[in-house]
């Protein structure tokens, strides 16, 4: 099993002039601050050396170290590169307000960032996207065997998805003819691009989590309070805890409705964080 969760974050040359060390918890960990103090910039230097897109790190001139639960070491010195001498643990980044977009020459005046996000991670064939809900689903079909499980577990997902539209009434659905997710609404049908930023962001926030199959993950997610309803900020670490035990979250937020309801113990504030942070 692999078993490549992160156990220690040191970034030296913060923002040029900062130290940080930061030990974290193998479940949840949720990074508070104030604007400006670098959550978002700490996220991207973790996705930056997990990804080995080293030019963001680059730039700050940043030495990075990632300690691993199996003791092995993710590293970039800026002086002299190192190569990462451990086994790629899995991850996945989600930027709610400034969602990465792969390819910005494919995106339609229609379109935005998020739309083209949760198509990708929906509908992307081939090993383009191996980690794509059309791929699950495509092993139904080329293994018999597992066809029950699989569809089993779709069900059951779909089941977690209308709870939170429950509110709103809406099921979620696959549309077989265009093989499409869709959701109903009474007597209507609702096209995905069609629903509201909100409810997309929740559906790439769960459609990653359950492509997962609780597997141990790394999940990196700045600021997934955007957009969201209050009731579905104090309900999704929960969620996700559920839907994958084995995934180590790591999440810069401000909103407190995400971390009031027990989740307390597992903040860190980055002034906590940053060894001379006095000095600033």
């Amino acid at each position: 099993m692999n078993t490549n969760l992160i156990k220690r974050i040191e970034i030296k040359g913060l923002f040029h002039q900062y130290d940080l060390k930061w030990d974290l918890n193998p479940d949840v960990n949720i990074l508070v601050g104030t604007n400006g103090i670098g959550k978002s910039t700490i996220l991207r230097t973790i996705n930056a050396l997990l990804s080995k897109k080293y030019s963001y790190i680059r730039d700050w001139k940043m030495d990075v170290e990632i300690h691993l639960t199996d003791n092995s070491l993710l590293s970039y010195d800026n002086l002299k590169p190192q190569k990462n001498i451990s086994i790629q643990p899995n991850y996945e980044y989600i930027t709610t307000f400034d969602v990465p977009l792969r390819d910005k020459t494919k995106i339609t005046q229609s379109e935005t960032p998020l739309d083209k996000e949760l198509q990708q991670i929906l509908y992307t064939t081939g090993k383009e996207n191996q980690n794509s809900f059309i791929n699950y689903r495509l092993k139904a079909t080329h293994s018999p065997k597992l066809a029950s499980t699989i569809n089993q577990r779709i069900d059951n997902f779909f089941d977690s998805i209308n709870v939170f539209f429950a509110e709103t009434k809406k099921t979620i659905d696959i549309d077989h003819n265009f093989n499409k997710i869709i959701f109903h609404q009474n007597k209507s049908v609702i096209a995905l691009e069609q629903l509201s930023s909100g409810e997309k962001q929740i559906l790439l926030i769960l459609f990653t989590v359950f492509l997962m199959e609780k597997k141990q993950y790394i999940l990196l997610m700045d600021e997934p309070e955007i957009s969201l309803h209050i009731g579905w900020q104090q309900r999704l670490i929960d969620v996700i805890q559920q839907m994958n035990p084995n995934c180590q979250l790591i999440i810069a937020t401000h909103s407190p409705s995400i971390f009031g309801k027990g989740w307390g113990s597992k903040l860190f504030f980055v002034k906590d964080l940053i060894q001379n942070y006095e000095r600033r």
